[in-house]
């Protein structure tokens, strides 16, 4: 509750929304945020296949990549397990509780891809370019074990799940953003090395002066 008055009093405040740039990767597209505290900026892989936030954490084994970027719950002062109590642990199909009662649950992809995690809350921050948005309390996954990783994961340490999953980010802050969200891709391709964006807000979207080609979804 409190993470929610704080996450609604900073978009009442404000007239900015969250935004965050959206590049081409190996096979996927990336956005940039960070998951820590103190502030430090990392790409993540940004999956509309996805229910989840998640990123390699230390100690991991085995892990592969680039594993000097793993997040380290011990150097952030905001990091939080999850007890397997919790309703963020029990919403989760197939959690376990571990030994000494944390949430825990292995997650497998499409791809054959597999992880081990550990539920944990911390803060997210994004730059938008005119400051530091910090967004408190988000419910994420800790990999501490990666299976047949995808070869987007070997150069980035995470991933932002844009699906329709409980602990989906929209769904996460979803009561202050009116569940709104857009995003514009750039060619993959990319011989410009044009940027793409994310935006995150009650007024996401992008105006008709920018050259954008649009596909309507729905629910």
């Amino acid at each position: 509750m409190l993470r929610s008055r704080q996450i609604a009093s900073w978009f009442a405040n404000s007239t900015s929304m969250i935004s965050s740039p959206v590049m081409p990767g190996s096979g996927e597209y990336l956005m940039k945020l960070s998951l820590r505290t103190p502030f430090r900026l990392n790409w993540a892989i940004m999956d509309t296949g996805s229910d989840l936030i998640w990123t390699m954490c230390r100690p991991c084994d085995p892990c592969f990549g680039k594993t000097q970027s793993m997040f380290d719950p011990l150097q952030s002062s905001t990091y939080k397990s999850q007890s397997c109590y919790v309703s963020s642990c029990m919403e989760l199909d197939d959690h376990v509780c571990t030994s000494n009662q944390l949430c825990g649950f292995n997650y497998s992809y499409g791809d054959k891809s597999s992880i081990e995690e550990i539920l944990a809350s911390e803060t997210l921050l994004f730059d938008n370019g005119a400051g530091t948005i910090e967004l408190p309390g988000i419910v994420f996954c800790c990999v501490h074990n990666e299976g047949a990783p995808d070869n987007t994961l070997l150069e980035v340490p995470g991933l932002v799940g844009l699906g329709g999953g409980p602990l989906l980010l929209v769904n996460e802050i979803g009561s202050s953003i009116d569940m709104k969200f857009a995003y514009c891709l750039p060619p993959y391709s990319n011989e410009n090395n044009s940027m793409g964006q994310l935006k995150l807000g009650k007024d996401a979207g992008f105006s008709d002066k920018e050259e954008v080609q649009e596909t309507p979804m729905a629910p």
